[in-house]
């Protein structure tokens, strides 16, 4: 449907109107473009009341006959808070100071580029409304035909595709030639997820960015910005309590207009309907996946005949090589939070997840994102330990993106044949992502972020231990000793004691790191040596003490109820 691109009024128009056959402009040449939005006809002073703003107001001063000239100017500079089009003058009715108001008017005219037409006395006022009513009728009649043309166009496109995905290309070429200027759409972390051909593909919303009102009623918030001279207009809609879409027009060749507005509004909705689409979709997918690799991790597949056909609806190769990955989220606020807020953090870190790792198969376990990836045989443990960590620098940037308070935290198993192994490594990555924290007491660099279980090393047999006396036979006995010392100096000897040890027994480092003076930490490792009877000198003994250090943060940690 063709339609022109400029329906609106403006007070130009108004002299090439026959009912204003031997009108003239006496005053605000400037404003001759005004959009016409309305017209009324001032009955009464405070009719500035009243208005919406864009009218064209038709006065005869007879409601002014008798208010003193300085009341006049208050009624009258009270219009231009209401941005009116233009005034519509007709002298004839005998008007108190008739000749200075109109002089004021004449001033108010140029101050603030508001025209002012005068029209003969036996122009009726009445005619000059009903005109102007017309028009402005049959362009909300247009408006409102130009939508529900758009909007069909729209619903065909959507309902009759059977393409997930491909709609919102469609949709978007489809608006691109509606508006002749380039369309693109973002998701939540402006993430283009469509765009019409010419259309820049990454989005920066900018702080001076400034509201913008689109001439119709939306339920959207429009707000424009400057990029390379252009105007670029950006439609924020909120799909649903996680998601958000920005649509975004760049003028190219037309001026972003009402017309415009409204094709807007009908591609919106399609958007939001292919979107919803796509999503029940996707959630349905995830359910059933979720549902397959529960039962293959968890051991619970009962036959080869099965195995196959779950491989086979995964789209894995049954006899490929696998490493399972746990992922998790830890923060100081993220217990105080409610179900709705942790289930929210999750899908924030699935969302971060399948950003960053491609060709994966991703599972939610509750608060926790269980990855199994197909791994390259040929790869050293170190290349990947390197690459692990990466990926997890990775979504911890994704993450903080969104919530700085969140930190990421990773447990990856061994490498496994074959999807019917996959439950070992599963076992693993559960083990190393719930010592995580531990972890990071022992590995090489401190890093606490990711741990493989490979990297245990004798901890890897300390995790299959479930029982707190078991554990505690491996913490020697001057060690608990010094967790028993009931003073009020324990918390500093077993902090200096850590110190020392991770120091490798050098009292000058463990004096700088714990901000104490050199004579302060020797006597504090002396009280150490008395209170629990080691040798440091003796190298089984000291390694004795680091071990214990981490198995007693293990029951510290794990089973608070047992200390």
């Amino acid at each position: 449907m063709a339609v022109s691109k400029d329906m609106a009024i403006y007070v130009k128009d108004l002299l090439m109107e026959e009912e204003m056959n031997g009108a003239r402009l006496i005053s605000g040449e400037e404003g001759l473009d005004n959009e016409i939005k309305g017209v009324t006809i001032i009955e009464a002073p405070d009719i500035v009341k009243w208005i919406n703003g864009g009218e064209v107001l038709l006065t005869g001063l007879y409601a002014f006959r008798s208010c003193s000239m300085e009341d006049f100017k208050n009624y009258i500079d009270e219009l231009v808070k209401k941005k009116i089009s233009a005034l519509i003058l007709k002298r004839g009715k005998p008007v108190e100071g008739a000749e200075d108001k109109v002089e004021y008017l004449i001033q108010f005219s140029r101050k603030h580029t508001i025209p002012i037409l005068e029209v003969p006395f036996e122009i009726s006022f009445r005619d000059v409304m009903s005109r102007l009513m017309e028009r402005l009728f049959n362009e909300e009649v247009t408006r409102l035909k130009y939508f529900k043309t758009t909007h069909d166009n729209f619903s065909a496109l959507v309902l009759g595709s059977e393409s997930i995905g491909v709609a919102i290309d469609q949709i978007l070429d489809v608006l691109a030639k509606l508006i002749r200027n380039p369309v693109a759409a973002f998701n939540r972390q402006l993430d283009c997820i469509g765009a019409s051909e010419g259309a820049e593909r990454s989005l920066e919303i900018q702080k001076d960015a400034q509201s913008y009102e689109p001439g119709i009623y939306s339920n959207y918030e429009y707000l424009r910005q400057q990029i390379d001279n252009r105007q670029q207009y950006i439609v924020k809609v909120k799909l649903n309590l996680r998601e958000r879409l920005y649509l975004v027009i760049t003028e190219e060749e037309d001026s972003f207009d009402v017309m415009d507005a409204i094709a807007t509004e009908s591609a919106i909705w399609a958007l939001q309907f292919e979107l919803v689409r796509q999503y029940s979709v996707t959630e349905l997918e995830k359910k059933f996946q979720n549902d397959i690799m529960h039962n293959i991790l968890n051991g619970k597949i009962d036959s080869i005949s099965e195995l196959q056909k779950n491989t086979s609806l995964l789209g894995v190769p049954i006899n490929g090589s696998f490493r399972v990955i746990v992922f998790g989220l830890k923060g100081e606020d993220r217990d105080k939070r409610d179900f709705k807020s942790k289930i929210s953090d999750t899908h924030l870190l699935s969302d971060a997840i399948a950003c960053q790792m491609t060709n994966v198969k991703i599972y939610n376990d509750l608060d926790r994102i269980v990855v199994v990836k197909e791994v390259n045989k040929e790869q050293t443990q170190e290349e990947y330990r390197q690459e692990i960590r990466e990926i997890v620098d990775k979504v911890q940037a994704y993450v903080s993106r969104q919530d700085k308070e969140l930190q990421v935290k990773a447990g990856v198993g061994k490498v496994v044949e074959g999807v019917i192994n996959l439950p070992d490594s599963f076992k693993e990555a559960n083990e190393a992502f719930t010592f995580v924290d531990i972890a990071g007491e022992i590995s090489e660099d401190g890093n606490s972020q990711v741990t493989l279980f490979s990297d245990l090393g004798i901890f890897k047999l300390l995790c299959q231990l479930d029982n707190p006396e078991l554990l505690l036979e491996y913490v020697p006995e001057g060690l608990q000793k010094l967790y028993n010392y009931k003073k009020p100096q324990r918390d500093d000897l077993l902090i200096t004691l850590k110190t020392y040890l991770d120091r490798n027994l050098n009292l000058s480092k463990t004096a700088q790191d714990l901000f104490v003076h050199y004579k302060t930490a020797s006597y504090r490792i002396e009280k150490i040596a008395k209170i629990t009877g080691v040798d440091f000198d003796n190298a089984n003994e000291v390694l004795a003490f680091r071990i214990g250090l981490v198995v007693y943060k293990m029951i510290e940690k794990y089973n608070k109820d047992y200390l």
